[in-house]
């Protein structure tokens, strides 16, 4: 269960620079192209137990077809890097987001996220025009009990209400 408690933050995030792949097709099946990233990323020497993955989510599963959802695959670079063959690099400027720290398993997802945006309105705040995404700090097959630390990420803006 996704408890409101969890839902503690609005930060500012740094910059991040991250070598992506872009995919479109159904959300369960990112992980494939995870694993592309993973196999790019050892022999370069990036994966190790600082090693941090996004997911960037381009379209909305409630109103886009399963079949088109639009994500990135990701991996935060600390350094710079010479990127090659299907790897890009895709700059996140420093924003303002709701974080949503957690410790879930890959079925509590859309849980967390339908409770992170319910956090955001019911607080005042609009969803900007940046894309939400999640920022993984594990790889849940390692884990004793298959969680991800995570945080969930809605760069956002401030709707003023007037009341008169």
């Amino acid at each position: 269960m996704v408890k409101d408690e969890n839902i503690t933050e609005n930060k500012k995030i740094p910059r991040l620079d991250l070598a992506y792949i872009s995919y479109k097709g159904k959300m369960e099946a990112i992980g494939s192209v995870y694993n592309r990233l993973v196999k790019w990323a050892t022999p370069k020497g990036l994966i190790n137990e600082k090693t941090r993955m996004v997911t960037i989510y381009h379209d909305s599963p409630k109103i886009t077809d399963p079949n088109n959802l639009r994500m990135s695959a990701c991996m935060v670079l600390d350094d710079p890097i010479d990127l090659d063959g299907e790897i890009d690099l895709r700059i996140l400027s420093p924003t303002k987001c709701i974080v949503s720290r957690l410790e879930i398993t890959p079925h509590q997802f859309q849980q967390a996220w339908e409770a992170s945006f319910a956090f955001m309105v019911k607080n005042g705040y609009e969803k900007s025009n940046i894309d939400p995404f999640e920022i993984y700090y594990n790889n849940a097959a390692e884990h004793p009990r298959e969680q991800v630390y995570c945080r969930f990420m809605y760069s956002y803006q401030i709707i003023l209400q007037f009341v008169f």
